[in-house]
């Protein structure tokens, strides 16, 4: 049981002394109120802080952008990569970043270094970590479509092999995500990944993947829609072979993407979830949902925020992670002003009731966001 207040404050100023120039800050103080864990977790908690502060030469419209500081990394719908907003804290890098524009497509170039977060001190890069990217946005191609293909380099000191042998991480991931609309208002993504590489000198081979198809009634007032959406992400199939088949979440925003109480990410698990939005006035969206996650591979764990929690021994344990039941309302009063309340109910599958005490687990949310 735990009942706690998280509590974020940020405060933005932009500086703006010619068209083309910008200079962009942000500064946020984040805690935690009633939390049984302590200390309470560094995505819960970092006072007053610098969040962001960068500074940017070119216009949004222009040919090409570059900015350059403390800054957000944010692209598709954050499966990989994310500025982690439901976190109570965030996730920045300080980093350089290339934006090429032509038409209706653009071209993002960037490297930098992830923000570690520390409660009690300033807010510094991560040491010995090093990430790179370039991630596209191709529109006109296929009509009422984007198509964003991407590849991504980690390297990062401090790792373990399989057999316990220390080094460095070497990580490539390529991908894209393809979304759109279709005629009789039916939409649809997908988002496809491959990792390669080495984790300590161990062989990296890993893949993630994902599709979603929905429906939207033809209702102008209310928009009811249904979904239906399935995910897969490599597990491991032996622990002491030299070969990493866990695929790596990289600086991915969880929140909602594998159930609403967030537990879970994309490492060895496969995810099938059915749900319904409605919009019952202007403003005001209900949307409920139906998840039922298993193991990709019963010889690997189950993960939480990128580390293995439990893994039972031979796979003797079973696949399924669990169900779980969602609902959710979100009321936005004003531009200013919006409300969000949830609930979700996790039932324990056989791989939880083995592992675990194999209690349910509730998680209800409030959450009031104000902007001034």
């Amino acid at each position: 049981d735990d009942l706690y207040l998280l509590n974020r404050l940020r405060l933005n100023m932009d500086v703006l002394p010619l068209p083309w120039l910008k200079f962009s800050f942000q500064a946020e103080d984040s805690r935690v109120f009633g939390q049984n864990a302590l200390p309470a977790p560094a995505t819960q908690k970092d006072a007053m802080d610098l969040r962001i502060g960068y500074v940017q030469v070119g216009g949004e419209q222009s040919p090409v952008t570059l900015s350059a500081g403390r800054q957000r990394l944010d692209f598709g719908d954050g499966r990989l990569l994310a500025d982690a907003n439901w976190s109570n804290v965030g996730r920045t890098f300080d980093a350089w970043r290339v934006t090429l524009h032509h038409g209706a497509s653009k071209l993002d170039l960037f490297s930098g270094t992830s923000v570690k977060v520390n409660p009690l001190d300033f807010d510094m890069p991560t040491p010995g970590q090093h990430f790179h990217g370039a991630y596209g946005s191709l529109g006109g191609l296929v009509s009422k479509a984007i198509i964003e293909p991407y590849v991504f380099w980690r390297l990062e000191h401090n790792y373990k092999s399989e057999s316990g042998k220390p080094g460095n991480l070497d990580e490539k991931t390529v991908g894209f995500r393809f979304a759109g609309k279709l005629p009789a208002s039916f939409d649809y993504g997908s988002e496809i990944a491959y990792q390669t590489g080495s984790w300590a000198g161990d062989s990296i081979s890993a893949w993630t993947g994902r599709w979603v198809v929905g429906h939207t009634l033809p209702n102008a007032d209310h928009k009811p829609r249904f979904f239906v959406e399935y995910a897969r992400a490599s597990g491991d199939a032996a622990s002491k072979d030299g070969q990493h088949g866990t695929f790596d979440t990289l600086f991915a925003s969880s929140h909602d993407k594998y159930g609403l109480i967030d537990l879970f990410g994309s490492s060895n698990i496969v995810y099938f979830r059915p749900g319904f939005q409605y919009t019952v006035r202007r403003g005001l969206t209900l949307s409920t949902a139906y998840n039922d996650l298993w193991l990709e591979n019963a010889h690997d764990g189950l993960y939480v925020a990128g580390k293995s929690v439990a893994r039972s021994v031979k796979g003797a344990a079973g696949t399924h992670i669990g169900q779980e039941a969602d609902f959710q309302a979100l009321w936005t009063v004003s531009r200013a002003t919006q409300f969000t309340v949830g609930y979700g109910r996790l039932f324990p599958g056989e791989f939880l009731q083995s592992m675990t005490t194999g209690m349910p687990y509730n998680l209800l949310f409030l959450n009031l966001a104000q902007r001034f």
